[in-house]
This record gives structure tokens, C-alpha cells and sequence, in this order.
């Protein structure tokens, strides 16, 4: 059931990954990230949170399909 849970989760979160892009590049473009000398250091490092945002989605998936078939394993 663990599997199956699994590949399910993967499954969907690998669909959301286009939306969590799109929503990225939204705020990204309305913060002003493509403009680094006008903007203020709180900017650029909101800016760089902003670009970390879908890697650590993908590894939140990973990690969490990960945990469904490692409880299966006990």
C-alpha cells in the first residue's frame, strides 16, 4: 500500500511542478528580480528564496514518496 501511496504522491506533485513554476516566475516578475541594480538587498534575497522555492519541492516530494515505501519496509 506503501508503494502505491508512493507513486501516487510522486505522481501528483511531479503535475504540480509547471503551476509552482508559473507562480514562481509571477512573483519573481513582480518583485522586480530581472533588474539587480535597482533593487535592494532584502530584494535580491527574497529573490533568491523565490528561485529556491522548486527545488525544494521536488525534494520534499522525493522525500516524502521516499517516507511512504521506507514505512513499508519496518
Amino acid at each position: 500500500m506503501g508503494v502505491v501511496l508512493a507513486f501516487f504522491f510522486f505522481m501528483f506533485g511531479m503535475l504540480l511542478i509547471p503551476l509552482t513554476k508559473d507562480g514562481v516566475t509571477d512573483a519573481r516578475t513582480d518583485i522586480g528580480c530581472s533588474t539587480n541594480s535597482s533593487i535592494s538587498d532584502g530584494a535580491k534575497l527574497t529573490c533568491l528564496g523565490l528561485d529556491a522555492g522548486v527545488p525544494f519541492f521536488i525534494i520534499t516530494i522525493l522525500t516524502l514518496a521516499g517516507g511512504f515505501i521506507g514505512s513499508q519496509l519496518r
